[in-house]
């Protein structure tokens, strides 16, 4: 009977993730925005945050051969194939959402944490399944939330405290005034990854995979044309 009682709870406040759609897991860190030692949009050195970010969404792009944006403090990871991460996570192939988050979240804060021995950040997390063909709806989707994270947060280091209460384009146009734009003109849409590697996001929206690196550039053509 109590097994019956609790178990009806655990589905009321969890819920099953597809074992075929997309599984999406965003997390985003506790605090960061208001830490005023630490710039979240400047990748000044291998300390700087968005450099350790980088290196730990490498790491899982690699690891489970998905796919990720990121940007400001937060970062969404798409696993085509959920149950790579699932059966990896957990033995029993639990598909319960607050078993996947509460695994990975804790192998996202190790990873990430032992880039920086220096200062322990942790991360709130969400999973979710997604519907087939909508993978790059949702990297709109949240390249637009990143601008919106990236721009607000420039213009408050430039004292526009009211930033946040300007609208996206205008802000937008208020950021390319000032002189060092150029240091989140390259950020501001997100940051993709795949398989490990930094891809051109507006490639990837026409069905294309462009590697970016700082020696050269190479496309594979039409890998994703079943993404919609």
């Amino acid at each position: 009977m109590w097994n019956n009682y609790f178990y009806q709870i655990r589905k009321k406040y969890s819920m099953r993730l597809s074992t075929k759609n997309p599984l999406v897991i965003n997390l985003d860190g506790k605090d960061v925005t208001k830490n005023k030692n630490m710039n979240i949009i400047i990748n000044i050195n291998n300390q700087s945050f968005l450099n350790k970010l980088e290196k730990t969404v490498e790491y899982f792009t690699d690891k489970y051969e998905c796919l990720a944006i990121y940007g400001a403090d937060e970062v969404s990871f798409i696993f085509e194939e959920p149950m790579k991460l699932i059966n990896d996570l957990n033995t029993d192939q639990s598909t319960y959402s607050t078993e996947v988050i509460s695994v990975f979240s804790q192998y996202f804060y190790d990873y990430y944490n032992n880039c920086d021995l220096h200062q322990k950040i942790f991360w709130h997390g969400k999973c979710f399944s997604i519907p087939e063909g909508k993978i790059k709806s949702y990297i709109k989707y949240k390249s637009k939330l990143i601008q919106v994270l990236v721009t607000t947060y420039f213009l408050k280091k430039k004292g526009i405290i009211s930033a946040g209460q300007i609208p996206l384009e205008e802000k937008k146009k208020l950021c390319k005034q000032y002189n060092d734009y150029n240091t989140i003109s390259d950020i501001e849409n997100g940051t993709l990854y795949f398989k490990g590697k930094k891809i051109d996001i507006e490639e990837f929206y026409k069905g294309n995979i462009k590697i970016l690196n700082n020696i050269d550039e190479t496309i594979f053509e039409n890998l994703f044309n079943d993404i919609k």
